[in-house]
């Protein structure tokens, strides 16, 4: 099983341009803010900005912090995004400030996750496109420990959601105790592992989220059946508008958006 795995996961080969490959790669990590920068929620309406500040600042240096409200009425929505200048603290803001009292509230802290990939009212990739640069460096950025080597990533990014189910499929075909037996014997396998199924529920998330955008978009459209020039303002305004509604619903590996 070991040899046919590795035929599955062999990195770029030496012959392929690595330069150009980097030079993507650290673009799409300069684009993917998410593995520093944190969901804080359940915070207490009267807790002033400062105060939350200060308890994020007790992990470490805070960059920048957005405390959400509503646009019309200025009222706080109870969440804010934080941003540390670096993944480790970051992961540490969520070990450590998760449960933190602040006006008789217990903070929720989780890393912020992805917006919807290509935005509201965009379809998701089909099957068998490649997942993508960006989305495979976000995904890298939620694995536990030591994150897989850019040559994975890269490897990972270029496979479709269909052949990452096939690859894992493949290393989880012999049972849970022999998948664990390969991860001990092959560094960085649970890593490479931990990122392929990650991209696997993005993909599925982003599949969802187009499915229920489909959903709206058809329930709209049928709902102006039985008024015609309702019906006809609403197409018009569908039209004008690149063929579908704007839906700001986006579903994020960790259930949030990132800014």
């Amino acid at each position: 099983m070991a040899a046919a795995a590795a035929t599955h996961l062999q990195p770029p080969l030496p012959s392929e341009s690595m330069d150009g490959g980097a030079m993507s790669l650290a673009a799409a990590a300069a684009n993917c803010r998410c593995s520093r920068v944190v969901y804080v929620g359940n915070i207490a309406f009267h807790a002033s900005e400062k105060e939350v500040r200060d308890a994020c600042e007790l992990i470490g240096p805070v960059c920048s912090l957005r405390l959400a409200a509503d646009p019309g009425t200025g009222k706080r929505r109870g969440y804010a995004f934080v941003e540390y200048p670096d993944d480790e603290t970051a992961r540490s803001a969520c070990r450590n400030l998760h449960g933190h009292a602040l006006r008789g509230r217990e903070l929720r802290v989780g890393l912020a996750g992805r917006a919807g990939r290509r935005g509201s009212g965009a379809g998701a990739r089909g099957e068998h496109e490649p997942v993508g640069l960006e989305d495979a460096v976000h995904a890298a950025s939620l694995v536990a420990g030591t994150p897989p080597p850019d040559s994975v990533t890269m490897f990972l990014a270029a496979r479709s959601a269909r052949e990452l189910r096939e690859i894992v499929g493949l290393l989880e075909g012999h049972g849970p105790d022999a998948l664990r037996l390969l991860q001990e014997q092959v560094p960085g396998l649970a890593a490479t592992v931990e990122l392929a199924r990650h991209l696997i529920n993005m993909a599925a998330a982003d599949f969802a989220a187009e499915a229920a955008r489909n959903k709206k978009r058809a329930g709209v459209e049928g709902s102006g059946s039985d008024d015609g020039d309702h019906g006809a303002k609403l197409r018009k305004v569908d039209l004008k508008e690149g063929g579908g509604f704007k839906d700001n619903v986006a579903v994020s590996a960790a259930g949030v958006m990132c800014f």
